[in-house]
Parts: C-alpha cells; sequence; structure tokens
C-alpha cells in the first residue's frame, strides 16, 4: 500500500459555537490545525495528498501558512453545524475527481480538534490495513470507564433509567466498552460512497489514551489542553 493512494482530509470550519475561532487558535504557538498538520509530516503518510476543507478565508490562510494544501473553499451549504463529516470528505473526493481527476482508494479524516493525537497512532493505523487487508477502516476510540449498570438515561418523568444492564455495576467485569473519540478515520473510499458512514462492518478500533483522545470542543477543552502540554507529543519531540 502507498501513502500516495491515500487522501487526507482536514475538515476546519469558520463557525464554531462552542469556541469561536478555535481551529486558528494559538496553542502553545501553533495554530490548533497546525498541530495536526505537524503530526502528518511528523508521520509516514507526509507524501499523501492532504486538503484543508473549509469555509472561511482566514482558516484557508492559516491552514496555508502550515503547509496545508487549502485550493478551494468549501460551499455554503456544506458550512453550517449540523453538516456531517462525511459530508465534507465525500464533496472533498468529489472536487479531487473533478480538478485533477484522481481517485484515491483510502481516504483519512483527521480533525484538527484532536491536537494530542500522536504521529505513531497514524502510522499505526496505516499499518493495520497492511496488516489485515480485509479490513474497510480504522477508527479511533477511547475506552468508556464506566460499566453498562452505571450509565442512565432520563425518562419522560425525569428519572433516572439504566441504559445497560444493571447487574453489572463493577467496571471489572463489564464488558469492554469504546467510543469513537473523533481524532481519526481511515477508510476505503468506495466503501465510504457506498455506505455513507465512516462504520462499515470490517471496522476495527484503534485505541488511544485519554490525553491523546482530547477533543477540543469548548473553553473547558481548552483549558484542559493547555495544562496537559506537558504531556503531549509535541513536547516529547
Amino acid at each position: 500500500m502507498n501513502p500516495r493512494e491515500l487522501l487526507v482530509v482536514i475538515p476546519a470550519r469558520g463557525g464554531s459555537k462552542g469556541l469561536p475561532g478555535k481551529n486558528i487558535r494559538p496553542l502553545d504557538g501553533l495554530p490548533l490545525l497546525g498541530w495536526t498538520a505537524e503530526a502528518l509530516r511528523h508521520s509516514g503518510l507526509r507524501e499523501a495528498r492532504c486538503l484543508l476543507s473549509t469555509d472561511d478565508m482566514a482558516i484557508a490562510e492559516a491552514g496555508r501558512a502550515c503547509g496545508l494544501e487549502a485550493p478551494f473553499l468549501r460551499p455554503a451549504a456544506l458550512a453550517g453545524d449540523t453538516i456531517s463529516s462525511v459530508d465534507v470528505v465525500l464533496h472533498t473526493l468529489d472536487w479531487l475527481a473533478e480538478a485533477h481527476d484522481e481517485h484515491p482508494s483510502w481516504v483519512l479524516l483527521l480533525q484538527p480538534t484532536s491536537p494530542f493525537r500522536p504521529p505513531a497512532v497514524i502510522d499505526q493505523a496505516w499499518d493495520m490495513l497492511h496488516a489485515d487487508p480485509t479490513l474497510d477502516a480504522v477508527i479511533g476510540v477511547k475506552a468508556i470507564q464506566r460499566s453498562p449498570g452505571s450509565l442512565f438515561l432520563t425518562n419522560t418523568q425525569g428519572r433516572l433509567c439504566p441504559l445497560g444492564d444493571d447487574s453489572i455495576t463493577r467496571r471489572q467485569d463489564s464488558p469492554g466498552l469504546l467510543t469513537p473519540n473523533g481524532a481519526l478515520y481511515l477508510i476505503r473510499s468506495s466503501v465510504l460512497c457506498a455506505g455513507g458512514n465512516f462504520f462499515p462492518p470490517a471496522s476495527a478500533p484503534l485505541p488511544m489514551d485519554a490525553i491523546a483522545s482530547l477533543d477540543i470542543d469548548d473553553a473547558s477543552d481548552w483549558a484542559i489542553a493547555e495544562a496537559l502540554l506537558d504531556l503531549s507529543w509535541r513536547a516529547k519531540t
């Protein structure tokens, strides 16, 4: 498998409500999206085509300053907060096909809100595909440190209702629960186009620790990121 068969998409829209301007806000002197650009450059996939998808000219300019290719602005129809990452990736694949007649076999979505995702994790995802040619996708995940019996919903009366088997109350007795952490979605392009989601049946999890899984959405998340800078992959390189 050649990295040139891969398209990397970094999505960064301009209308963040939780933390306005977060994608270009400096974190330890580097714009947030620059962390993902730098992680990719330090990975073994630096030769892959990488496109920044944004609707905002300031973000496009900041991305170019970080060495990212930003050849288009995303249309307004794909700039709202209800637009899915799948729609953004499919638009980028369509643009690449029309503009350059390029049809990558694989696509890797790297959200800039996961700055502590290390280069080694990007390489690990690619290596997993080498090791198992039956895989269609590799998804970044984190463990849910709770048993099903400790998770609840509220009913129409505002009362707590167990989400899972309430007979399992100890975390060590529960099955291994995982949830996507938003840091990495690597998928076969044809499978994404056919299924319209990042989770085909032949998907493998790539577990990450709490630091690598940090997803910045609001000011509280940003404060946590600043507190963890000394533990980030950049601090160790």
